[in-house]
């Protein structure tokens, strides 16, 4: 499971840049670049994530593995 290429992916298809994902979510700049670059992050956070991105769980894991 790779969740820093399923964030670059999901983010280019999505035309998003971190801060805009950031900004959507309500958090910092600074943690979205902390969990794009393979830091802890719950579960919860991570379905937040894909929420945000308009992803399930699972569609955005696979980003990372294919």
């Amino acid at each position: 499971m790779n969740l820093e290429k399923s964030f670059r992916i999901a983010l280019a298809t999505k035309g998003m840049t971190k801060q805009d994902l950031a900004t959507q979510m309500k958090c910092t700049g600074a943690y979205i670049t902390q969990i794009t670059k393979g830091g802890s992050m719950s579960v919860s956070k991570l379905q937040d994530v894909c929420t945000t991105l308009d992803y399930k769980v699972w569609e955005f894991i696979k980003l990372g593995e294919e």
